[in-house]
């Protein structure tokens, strides 16, 4: 995990204060594990496991993740290998390739990405 310091306001204690709002995880790098976490995700690299949060993934057009997703909303332009559930919101953007099923409220496809599964609308009680 990745943090820049700025500088402190009066009232602020001694503290390192977190900017970044991801767990950033960079190109030229494979992880194996599930990853749980309650902030937003950033994948850029191979990522073998299941990636679990309650906030926002992304995976950038570099990324992979074999294994599940489940997070509030995503937004991903690599490729995953395993089922998405995006509790809100999933947005697919060119050159994503998705093999397995997809679960979510609010769903939008870029023409050219490669869906090789089956997608759900989550309907509003």
């Amino acid at each position: 995990m990745f943090f820049r310091k700025r500088k402190k306001d009066r009232n602020e204690s001694d503290e390192e204060v977190q900017v970044d709002a991801f767990i950033n995880l960079p190109t030229k790098t494979t992880i194996t594990g599930d990853l749980r976490a309650e902030r937003a995700v950033r994948i850029d690299c191979d990522f073998k496991g299941n990636v679990i949060t309650t906030e926002r993934v992304v995976i950038s057009k570099e990324g992979q993740v074999e294994g599940n997703v489940k997070c509030s909303s995503a937004l991903i332009s690599g490729r995953v290998k395993g089922n998405i559930v995006a509790l809100e919101s999933l947005t697919l953007k060119v050159p994503a390739h998705i093999k397995g099923n997809i679960l979510t409220k609010n769903i939008y496809i870029e023409p050219g990405v490669v869906i090789d599964g089956v997608y759900k609308i989550i309907e509003e009680k």
